[in-house]
């Protein structure tokens, strides 16, 4: 391979092949695209008020810097580290970490000694457990091991965050881990059987199955459907409701809308809520174990009906 002579800083003079003069291209290439996306997110977080589009696209650009900053080395470390850093957060969780940190009065921060007398666990264990948290974003370290509640806290003391997290780690983790086993043992093939998954292989059954037989689980799984999406806009934000819903021909007997695996009818609650004016009934239907939790304000005119959604639909 033919060499070429470069100029260094110092005035020396070394070889260098292609291979070398093409890492310094794609180098130089690299730190542009650095400070462009620099220069990007500096203009997106200044912004007043940015669009959730625009707040999409700001994250989608502080993901492309990470990746453009990381080596390689420390992008595959990142992502495998992934799985213990959930299992922190689950014993986060169950130790009432977060709950402890927002219950505190005052500004001052609780030392890792109080934390692990009102936890119940060992000083030295939850300074480890501590590090994970605060690297995490979800507590902050104002001082050596020593925590404050912070703007990320709050959400793992309601039910929309911990049912989220517990569906996730509880249910559909051990999943996860099974599947590459499951899919070699299939050959890669795209599975088309509810009873022939990853799911089912970790757990003995398909999801629903899995469900019944599992209460606390369907209990995580139901608050989870009902708490997902608040704070986010739902279809029936969009959806022109009355537009397209409102007949003369409907009367308050007549059925106006049916929600198939509605859950506990939160969605037909809403809609009732923003739209009062719509008439005719409306119903949730979902498995019995699920509706029977279901509860409507009276003049909501919304019925709950045990329904599974693999058998013929009996409102027609």
């Amino acid at each position: 391979m033919m060499k070429k002579q470069e100029m260094a800083q110092d005035g020396s003079t070394e070889p260098l092949d292609e291979s070398t003069t093409n890492r310094t291209i794609t180098a130089n290439r690299s730190g542009a695209d650095t400070l462009h996306l620099t220069d990007q997110i500096k203009k997106s977080i200044t912004a007043p008020k940015p669009s959730a589009a625009a707040r999409a696209e700001l994250l989608a650009d502080i993901h492309r810097l990470q990746l453009a900053v990381e080596t390689p080395l420390e992008t595959i470390y990142r992502i495998g580290h992934q799985s213990w850093q959930n299992a922190c957060v689950r014993i986060a969780i169950d130790l009432g970490i977060f709950d402890a940190l927002v219950k505190k009065e005052g500004d001052s921060p609780v030392s890792v000694q109080k934390l692990a007398s009102a936890c119940g666990a060992d000083a030295v264990f939850l300074v480890r457990i501590m590090r994970v948290i605060v690297a995490l974003g979800l507590c902050a370290e104002s001082g050596v091991e020593e925590y404050k509640a912070n703007s990320k806290t709050e959400i793992m003391t309601i039910p929309q965050g911990i049912s989220s997290f517990k569906t996730w780690f509880d249910i559909f983790v051990p999943a996860a881990t099974k599947l590459p086993e499951h899919m070699r043992s299939q050959h890669y093939q795209n599975p088309t059987q509810p009873t022939n998954s990853a799911f089912a292989c970790a757990t003995g059954s398909e999801f629903w199955n899995h469900l019944k037989k599992t209460p606390e689980h369907a209990e995580i799984f139901n608050n989870f459907m009902a708490t997902r999406r608040q704070g986010k806009p739902n279809w029936h934000d969009i959806y022109p409701i009355e537009q397209e819903l409102s007949s003369e021909n409907i009367g308050q007997d007549d059925i106006l809308l049916v929600d198939v695996g509605g859950n506990r009818g939160h969605d037909l609650v809403n809609i009732r809520a923003k739209h009062p004016r719509l008439v005719g009934k409306m119903v949730v239907q979902d498995l019995p174990s699920v509706v029977a939790h279901a509860s409507f304000p009276s003049d909501s005119n919304i019925t709950a009906m045990p329904h599974d959604f693999f058998s013929p639909q009996p409102i027609q």
